[in-house]
C-alpha cells in the first residue's frame, strides 16, 4: 500500500512535462488518449493555457481504435490538422491506454514524417512515470534534432524551465532574471529558434532535473559546460532546521540558499536533494524531525511543525494562490522558526 495516496493527489504525469516542453515550439501536439489526459493537461499542468492557447489537441482515442491498433486513424487527423496549422513539426504522446495496448508511437512518427515530410516524434509516455521524466525526453529528442553546428560560444542557457516546476507563470518569469547573460531558456517564453541555436551558448544551468539529460549531450556533442542550481541569495538570519520539498534542483537551490536546510524530491529516485521520496509515510517521517517545512499546501497534513506553503503546479495545479515570493530567501526567512 505504499503508493496509496490519502493526502496529496496525483502528481504532474510524464504527458504532463512532455508537452510543456513544447508549448511555444510552433509543434503539432496530439495527446493520444479519450480526452480525459488532455483535459487534465491543459486545465491543471499547463497555466499558459489561459495566456496563449498552443497547438495541443487530442487524439480522441476510441475503444474500437484502441481494441484494434487503427493506427491510420491517427495519422490521418493529424496530416489533416497539419495542413491547416502547418506546424514546424508533429509530435504524438502517449497516455494510459496506448501503453496497455502498446502502441508503436515511435512507428507512428516515422510514417507521418515520411508522408508529410515534416519532422515527427514520437513519445512513449504513460501518465505514470513524473513530469520530469517526460520532459526530459521531449527536451533531448527536440534538441538532438534541430541543433545544427555550432558558429558561437555566448551567453547562458537555461534546460527544463517549465512552469510546472512553479506556482505558475508569474513565478516562472522570475528565474530568467537571475541571469543577466541569458540567451534563451528552455522551455519557458521561448521559441523553435531558440532551440535550434541552444548549440551557440557558452555555458548551459540545468534549473530543473528535466534539463539534466540534455546538458549533457551539449557538453559532450558541442563542448558547453554545464551547472545545476538556481543562484539564489543566502539567507543571514538565524532559524532553525528546514526542509524543502519539491522538485530536485529547486529544492536542493532554495536549502543551500537557506542553510541549515535539507531539500527532499519528489520526482526523482536520484539527484542533488537529500531524500527522494513519493511515500507519504516517509515524508511525514523525515518533516517531523524538522522545525521548519516548505512545501505545496497538500503537504500541511503531513507536517506537524512550522508549516510554510509555496504552492507548486506539478502538485496542486494551480488550485492555491502563491503564499510566499517564489525562491524568495529573505521572504521566506522572515517566516521560519
Amino acid at each position: 500500500m505504499n503508493n496509496l495516496y490519502r493526502v496529496l493527489p496525483p502528481l504532474a504525469p510524464d504527458y504532463a512535462g512532455a508537452c510543456a516542453v513544447m508549448y511555444e515550439l510552433g509543434g503539432l501536439v496530439l495527446i493520444h488518449d479519450a480526452t480525459g489526459c488532455t483535459v487534465n493537461y491543459v486545465s491543471f499542468d499547463e497555466p499558459r493555457w489561459h495566456e496563449k492557447p498552443g497547438m495541443v489537441y487530442c487524439s480522441g482515442l476510441t475503444e474500437i481504435d484502441a481494441v484494434m491498433g487503427n493506427d491510420d486513424v491517427l495519422i490521418d487527423k493529424a496530416l489533416r490538422a497539419a495542413e491547416e496549422l502547418h506546424p514546424a513539426f508533429i509530435a504524438y504522446v502517449g497516455s494510459s491506454v496506448p501503453l496497455i495496448v502498446g502502441t508503436d508511437f515511435a512507428g507512428i512518427a516515422a510514417e507521418t514524417e515520411a508522408r508529410s515530410g515534416i519532422p515527427s516524434f514520437g513519445f512513449e509516455c504513460s501518465g505514470i512515470r513524473s513530469y520530469i521524466r517526460g520532459a526530459s525526453d521531449a527536451l533531448y529528442a527536440l534538441a538532438d534534432r534541430f541543433c545544427g553546428e555550432k558558429t558561437e560560444s555566448s551567453g547562458t542557457l537555461l534546460l527544463g524551465q517549465l512552469p510546472l516546476d512553479d506556482a505558475g507563470t508569474d513565478a516562472s518569469r522570475k528565474i530568467p532574471e537571475l541571469f543577466p547573460d541569458l540567451r534563451a531558456s528552455l522551455s519557458f517564453n521561448c521559441t523553435l529558434d531558440d532551440l535550434r541555436q541552444a548549440q551557440n551558448a557558452a555555458c548551459c544551468v540545468v534549473v530543473s532535473a528535466a534539463g539534466l539529460r540534455t546538458a549533457r549531450m551539449l557538453e559532450q556533442r558541442y563542448g558547453i559546460p554545464w551547472t545545476a542550481g538556481l543562484p539564489l541569495p543566502a539567507c543571514t538570519v538565524p532559524h532553525g532546521s528546514v526542509l524543502v520539498i519539491g522538485e530536485d534542483v529547486r529544492a536542493h537551490s532554495l536549502a543551500a540558499a537557506l542553510g541549515n536546510a535539507a531539500a527532499l524530491d519528489l520526482f526523482s529516485d536520484t539527484g542533488l536533494a537529500d531524500y527522494h521520496t513519493r511515500q507519504e509515510e516517509e515524508i511525514a517521517a523525515l518533516a517531523a524531525r524538522y522545525d521548519n517545512v516548505i512545501a505545496d499546501p497538500c503537504f500541511r497534513p503531513l507536517v506537524r511543525g512550522n508549516f510554510i506553503p509555496m504552492p507548486s503546479m506539478s502538485v496542486s495545479g494551480g488550485l492555491f494562490a502563491e503564499t510566499v515570493p517564489a525562491l524568495d530567501t529573505a521572504a521566506i526567512a522572515a517566516l521560519l522558526k
